[in-house]
């Protein structure tokens, strides 16, 4: 797992991770005694290999910091929604599974609500997520009832491109070629509103808007 997460952490990032990025298993120890609760090994390795790093930790969605991770009730908290409307956990009797369930709780309600994916699948498609929504300078757009036909075109393309958030109803996620590729579906499947490609870097931008037309925003 720490193998595929090192993967999708430097993919997004464009480089390869460096030690300072992340923390000590002797800084894990002591978060655990900490918080009372040990953690799961796929945050385990999260933190070991990015829990310092800035646009990882807290582009967009807010990373619980190690020194910092804290329980609510029977949850460990882990995330935080960017504009601080709900925390996403998991129940303190399934952190030495990387399969538990994650339970968002919308402030402030008191109440858990389980989530589709389980910790690991989740903490993936976070990554993608975060990198979409803040991690990328350059964001660009296409709009449904003005750009329909760079959609489709968009759509047919992505059929071959890596889709690496497949959340029907939720979220769609492709990558390709240093751009993530994203959307929220409607009841159809089909793209609700707006087409987003927020790229790495500024030639993958000038690809997008060349090839497909899109606006940068």
């Amino acid at each position: 797992m720490e193998n595929k997460l090192k993967f999708i952490i430097e993919r997004l990032l464009g480089r390869k991770l460096q030690p300072e990025d992340g923390v000590s298993a002797a800084e894990i120890t002591e978060a655990e005694k900490k918080s009372g609760s040990p953690l799961p090994p796929v945050l385990q390795s999260f933190y070991r290999l990015a829990g310092k790093e800035e646009t990882v930790m807290d582009s967009f969605q807010h990373f619980t910091p190690l020194e910092t991770l804290f329980t609510e009730g029977d949850k460990l908290v882990f995330l935080e929604e960017n504009q601080g409307v709900c925390v996403w956990g998991i129940a303190l009797n399934e952190t030495a599974s990387d399969q538990a369930t994650v339970y968002q709780c919308p402030y402030p309600d008191d109440k858990w609500y389980a989530e589709d994916d389980t910790l690991t699948a989740f903490l993936e498609a976070v990554l993608y997520y975060q990198f979409a929504q803040g991690g990328y300078e350059w964001v660009s757009a296409l709009y449904t009832g003005m750009d329909d036909k760079e959609i489709a075109m968009v759509l047919e393309d992505a059929q071959h491109w890596e889709k690496v958030v497949n959340q029907p109803g939720n979220l769609i996620i492709y990558w390709y070629q240093d751009t993530l590729v994203w959307y929220f579906p409607d009841k159809e499947g089909g793209v609700s509103e707006t087409l987003f490609a927020s790229c790495r870097t500024e030639d993958a931008l000038a690809y997008m808007e060349d090839r497909y037309s899109f606006k940068e925003l």
